[in-house]
């Protein structure tokens, strides 16, 4: 049966579901969704287990070993039990569920690469953002500025459009073949760009920028490393200098706009000196600082909370046990009740609940990503290893800032991480069939 100019009815579905997921995820109040979804697109993908790429048990079996420690931990070690039992459900488990979800619907050749499928959902998301900020604008007659429309928080936002901004990249800088489709041009993807970077600069989430000039940098290093035009000296001293004037100016503006900068230094020294005051605690006002201002509170709590966190870790480094909010557990445990959630960096989090066991083997996981990412990008050429790279190694850099390793964060990397490396197979195996055909990059 044949639907939509020779579209197949099972691959309609199958798109609509991925790009469902991928918009909405990040969506407040979609946690039901989510789980329908996740539903629906397991029962699809289940006659892929038969045929299932054998390159893709590795990565399997490292979540695997991650998710199994983790529940070893939680039943003789975590001083929580029933918490940490409901808590891997809902996270890990599920979050491992929508990678085999991402291998499985992406076993097959569909009419849309998974590429696509995120930048359009990353799209879609940024104009809803850039809609509103417009509209507002004709309201009250000023920019929005640190404030989300499409999510709850701004760190949401620019988490995803970060890892859309890594797609985005690698198509325009390695599309090649690719070019023919014409979302993937280089002209429309310049424009998605563009619209991506000023959405994130109105959310003005300072560690989005931050991932920002991590990817540009990188991009900028992979393409003079990896192009194959080969550039002479004054066109790579020209590409350089222009990567760096845009990114510095990008930079500078984040940096300025956002008045917290200002006082990073003075603030994260404080915190870093974080039993000199309960304010870390949020029991007790914040520092001040030589003037009689008080430190921002943001880079304040942040440093106080990665240094008390190490403390906890290094006091018991098997781990306290797994939950959201391991971290006030464990302080009000070693004798400091608080008022503090999660410790916003995702490797302190997992650190106090999984002990240093779980962090190495966490690291596991991104490193098979990494290196399956790697053989196909430097072996095969293939430009969606290159972004499994950036990818992996960006959520690994934005989790020691952010908490970005729960809910539909976590959900949303190993959907993308396993659907990248489902196509990477499948597209593999149709070059090595059919070696004279060219196929669609």
């Amino acid at each position: 049966m044949k639907l939509w100019f020779g579209l197949r009815p099972r691959d309609v579905l199958t798109l609509m579901l991925s790009l469902a997921f991928l918009t909405l995820a990040s969506v407040p109040h979609t946690v039901a969704l989510r789980y329908v979804l996740l539903l629906l697109m397991l029962s699809l993908g289940l006659p892929a287990l038969r045929t299932l790429d054998k390159r893709l048990y590795p990565p399997l079996f490292a979540l695997g070993l991650f998710l199994t420690y983790a529940i070893l931990q939680a039943y003789f070690l975590s001083g929580w039990l029933e918490r940490s039992w409901s808590e891997i459900q809902s996270q890990l488990l599920v979050g491992a569920l929508w990678c085999v979800a991402g291998m499985l619907l992406f076993s097959r050749r569909l009419p849309l690469s998974i590429l696509e499928a995120v930048i359009l959902s990353g799209v879609a998301l940024s104009t809803a953002e850039l809609g509103h900020a417009i509209y507002q604008h004709w309201l009250t007659g000023s920019w929005p500025y640190m404030e989300t429309f499409t999510t709850e928080t701004k760190l949401e936002l620019t988490f995803y459009l970060n890892a859309v901004l890594a797609f985005l990249a690698t198509a325009l800088c390695f599309g090649g073949a690719w070019r023919q489709r014409w979302l993937l041009r280089p002209s429309v993807l310049l424009l998605c760009i563009g619209l991506l970077v000023q959405v994130s600069l109105f959310a003005g989430a300072r560690n989005g920028m931050i991932g920002m000039v991590y990817l540009s940098l990188s991009m900028l290093i992979v393409y003079l490393l990896f192009s194959k035009h080969k550039l002479s000296g004054p066109k790579v001293l020209l590409t350089g200098l222009s990567v760096i004037l845009v990114v510095g100016g990008v930079a500078g503006y984040s940096y300025k706009k956002d008045p917290r900068n200002q006082v990073f230094v003075v603030s994260a020294k404080a915190g870093w000196n974080y039993t000199e005051s309960q304010a870390w605690l949020r029991r007790g006002p914040l520092p001040k600082r030589t003037d009689g201002v008080q430190v921002d509170g943001s880079a304040y709590e942040r440093i106080a909370w990665i240094h008390s966190g190490l403390d906890l870790i290094i006091e018991r480094p098997l781990g306290y046990g797994f939950s959201r909010d391991a971290f006030s557990r464990a302080l009000t445990e070693v004798g400091y009740p608080n008022g503090v959630g999660h410790s916003h960096s995702g490797f302190i989090d997992w650190g106090i609940s999984l002990g240093v066991p779980g962090i190495f083997l966490w690291l596991c996981v991104a490193v098979v990503f990494i290196h399956f990412g790697c053989r196909a990008f430097v072996q095969e050429n293939e430009i969606l290893g290159l972004v499994l790279i950036l990818l992996t190694t960006g959520y690994l850099g934005r989790m020691l800032i952010e908490s970005v390793n729960k809910d539909h964060m976590l959900q949303l990397f190993l959907f993308m991480a396993g659907a990248l490396m489902a196509e990477i197979c499948t597209r593999s195996v149709q070059r090595a069939a059919s070696p004279v055909q060219k196929i669609d990059e």
